[in-house]
Formats: structure tokens, C-alpha cells, sequence
């Protein structure tokens, strides 16, 4: 490698490796997925989905969404690596319009602001996980904006906070 460029290469290495802003070092559990403003203006289908990007389980018990909505996860509640957990708002609606398979939890407390608002992951201790700040206006997209797309992140371990890594989902057939 050429000596000039071998310095800028080991600087952004690092800053690759640095967790994002608003994640802690510790979790590897993310808000992979929000559901703020479903079709036809249905409160009841909306959610909040986890992920575990890491190669070992997390428990949850005691976690909560510190902002946002209101839900404290339940005891023995575990997320196992590289798995998905859907938050459902009315979770007997959820399992009605997604189907019963999809590993799911509720009721929680609020509603999903369809103008944009923070979300907050919060462990046991109190600590911050994770942090999303969404939006309905560019450069936030604008098709998760009640048209049957939810709001998907791209990269797991890039920050929440950066619209760049969000995209409206793929629309059902």
C-alpha cells in the first residue's frame, strides 16, 4: 500500500469500527424497522421492529423505549443472534393482518407520531441502545409515509440517526 494513502486507510478503519452515535458499545440490539403511518390510517397495525445484529443472545428483560412509546420488555424476553422482534401497538391486529409466525410482542403504550418523532431503546440499566429520530420530509423517505411501506433501516451497524440509512419498504403485491 502506498505510504500516503496507508495513514487516511488506518484513520477511517478505525472510525468504521467506532459504534454510531447514539448506540451503545455493549448492544448489539438495533430499531431495524418502524411502522408509523400504515395504510388506511389503521393506528392498530402499527409497530417497532428489533434486531440482534450480534452472534450471541440478548436478554431484554427490563428494557424499555425511553422515548417515543411506552413498553417495558417482560422477563425472559430473549433475542437470539442475527433474529427479528416485531413491538406491535395491538399485537391480536398484528397477528390478524401479518400473520401468526412472525415473533411479535404487545401492546404497547402511545401512538407512532405520522409527522416524525424520536424513538429511544433503553437497557436494563437505563443506558441508551439505540436512537431514531424519523421524519415524513425529505431526505427521510417519503414513501413509508402511509402508502403500505413501513420504514426499513439498511445498515445495521450505521447509525439510526442518518436518514441516508433508511429506505421505505418493499410495497406487498
Amino acid at each position: 500500500m502506498n505510504s500516503r494513502l496507508a495513514i487516511p486507510f488506518l484513520i477511517l478503519l478505525s472510525l468504521w469500527a467506532l459504534p454510531p452515535a447514539g448506540h451503545s458499545a455493549g448492544s448489539e440490539v438495533v430499531i431495524n424497522e418502524i411502522m408509523y403511518h400504515p395504510p388506511q390510517d389503521l393506528p392498530e397495525l402499527q409497530y417497532v421492529e428489533l434486531f440482534n445484529q450480534g452472534g450471541a443472545t440478548v436478554d431484554l428483560s427490563g428494557w424499555r423505549f425511553s422515548k417515543g412509546i411506552g413498553f417495558t420488555f417482560p422477563e425472559n424476553t430473549k433475542l437470539g443472534p442475527s433474529a427479528y422482534l416485531v413491538l406491535c401497538r395491538d399485537r391480536a391486529a398484528f397477528a390478524r393482518h401479518y400473520g401468526k409466525d412472525i415473533p411479535a410482542l404487545g401492546d404497547f403504550t402511545g401512538k407512532l407520531s405520522h409527522t416524525g418523532e424520536t424513538l429511544a431503546l433503553a437497557n436494563a440499566r437505563g443506558e441508551t441502545v439505540d436512537v431514531v429520530r424519523y421524519s415524513t420530509r425529505e431526505p427521510w423517505p417519503t414513501g413509508a409515509d402511509g402508502y403500505g411501506a413501513s420504514l426499513e433501516r439498511i445498515s445495521p451497524s450505521a447509525s439510526g440517526q442518518e436518514a441516508w440509512n433508511w429506505a421505505a419498504s418493499a410495497l406487498p403485491t
